[in-house]
């Protein structure tokens, strides 16, 4: 019986602490051009390897739901990807490069 109830803790701390450490929160920020420091509406934001995203408003403005050890993706056509760690941050402001092309 002691033996059954020590496997039963061992795994109740296994489930409970992967879950406590992996805990997500509201990550709030904003995107803007690197050249004319002007918001960028419609940036696609989502957490790495994960299906989970969303678009910055007209103002440039995002939140989205994601954990400590996540990377957030900011993408939008014409400009360089950026890939960030949340880490413990909530607050997320990035400036996005346009990649210039000569034709």
């Amino acid at each position: 019986m002691k033996k059954l109830k020590g496997i039963l803790f061992i795994l109740m701390l296994v489930i409970t602490g992967g879950s406590i450490y992996a805990q997500a929160s509201l990550i709030k920020g904003s995107v803007i051009s690197k050249e004319d420091g002007q918001p960028m509406p419609g940036v696609y934001v989502t957490v790495k390897g994960v299906t989970r995203g969303v678009m910055t408003g007209a103002d440039g403005l995002f939140s989205i739901e994601a954990a400590p050890n996540d990377i957030l993706v900011f993408s939008f056509i014409g400009h360089q990807t950026l890939e960030i760690a949340v880490g413990n941050q909530t607050l997320i402001n990035v400036k996005m490069t346009a990649m210039l092309t000569a034709i």
